[in-house]
């Protein structure tokens, strides 16, 4: 397939500005569309090809000047060895390009060498098609060109079909150029190794278990291996989340497909250009910086991304995430979790942790107030008696 046919779908779905905007007046009458929206780029079509409807909000063409910071986030947190920095997001010729750049620099007490940019978009959603066009970094190894989804927040709860309560939500459309370590062959996969994942983490006693790849690969990891270099060109990755399946296509064609038992909660659709081996290493399952393996050469690398697409069926609402549960709906919760794991059933005492969870008084308990609870349960918390 020639993936660079699809660029000139840009051409029809925008055209801006005051004489556009007249000659848009004349030729298209009140009512008529001026270009019709994109449609998800796959083999396979649904039977009813409406029932995809384009948002807008979370997808960008991102053919104007600049970034629509209105849409997205360039200026986010930094959190681990990656440090986010809004000059290595920039906006030219039709594409969003995200920077790794090796620069020394110091975050509270952490030293660290690299920055590089992310593009988050603040709207959440969960469940629809992502699409993007992207190409990869020149970069290798060391820089990890990703699309992907992810939850933030406290608030944000789940109560899984198996009884877990889901605390956070991944879903990783595509992850490129990552070098991992392949245990079977005691050698980092080549670049031609692109990796559709999962991470969750759930709250077992208080208590945060990350749940990922390398620990539950059967429920996480896919990959496929490309015959072409993610480096040489742009390429069509995308993800369909639904109620009950997960699924992942490349350049419109199936990859893989997981059920999905833990990514109900409300996510965030972005881009990142992530540090990776050489440059960092797991220490308690963790990313660390490994400083010795500091180098400028290859740098700066450059992720582009063409477009960001999401369609969404009408009709199919995401599940109660349980932001604010009420007094009714936490004991019907708590219960169905408790007959699942066959403990005792104690409605008092589920009463009872309500009460001291709704610290206003006000007959719901928010996520921030169950967050709050749950921390200070976390050192004495036992499971109920079976």
């Amino acid at each position: 397939m020639d993936t660079n046919s699809t660029h000139c779908q840009k051409c029809v779905v925008i055209l801006a500005g005051p004489f556009w905007g007249m000659m848009l007046g004349i030729l298209f009458p009140l009512g008529m569309a001026a270009a019709a929206d994109p449609v998800p780029l796959k083999t396979k079509l649904d039977s009813k090809s409406s029932a995809w409807k384009f948002v807008a909000g979370q997808s960008d063409e991102f053919d104007g000047a600049e970034v629509d910071r209105a849409k997205w986030n360039i200026d986010t947190q930094d959190f681990g060895p990656w440090s986010w920095e809004p000059q290595n997001v920039t906006q030219k010729e039709g594409a969003l390009h995200l920077r790794m750049l090796q620069k020394e620099h110091q975050r509270g007490k952490q030293v660290l060498y690299y920055t590089s940019g992310m593009a988050r978009n603040e709207k959440t959603i969960t469940y629809g098609y992502f699409e993007a066009r992207v190409k990869g970094c020149s970069r290798y190894p060391g820089a990890c060109p990703s699309f992907w989804l992810y939850s933030i927040g406290p608030q944000n709860r789940y109560l899984a079909q198996d009884g877990e309560t889901v605390a956070y939500s991944e879903i990783d459309v595509v992850e490129l150029q990552q070098c991992e370590f392949d245990f079977k062959t005691k050698q980092h996969f080549p670049v031609t190794r692109i990796d559709c994942n999962l991470h969750t983490t759930l709250l077992k006693a208080g208590q945060r278990q990350w749940v990922r790849p390398h620990n539950r690969p059967e429920l996480c990891s896919n990959h496929f291996d490309s015959p072409w270099d993610p480096r040489a060109d742009y390429h069509v990755y995308a993800v369909e989340n639904s109620p009950d399946w997960i699924v992942w296509y490349i350049d419109g064609n199936e990859v893989a497909r997981k059920p999905n038992l833990y990514w109900h909660l409300p996510m965030h659709v972005t881009l990142s250009l992530g540090l990776r081996y050489p440059f960092v290493a797991y220490k308690e399952g963790e990313r660390v910086p490994v400083p010795d393996k500091t180098t400028a050469a290859g740098f700066p690398t450059t992720m582009s991304v063409d477009y960001v697409r999401v369609w969404q069926k009408p009709g199919n609402p995401a599940k109660k995430t349980t932001t604010s549960w009420t007094k009714a709906e936490y004991i019907a919760m708590e219960k169905e979790k408790w007959d699942k794991n066959h403990w005792r059933w104690d409605q008092r005492k589920v009463e009872s942790n309500f009460d001291q969870i709704d610290t206003n008084r006000d007959g719901v308990a928010s996520g921030k107030e169950r967050q709050d609870w749950y921390a200070k349960q976390a050192k004495s918390a036992k499971p109920p008696e079976k």
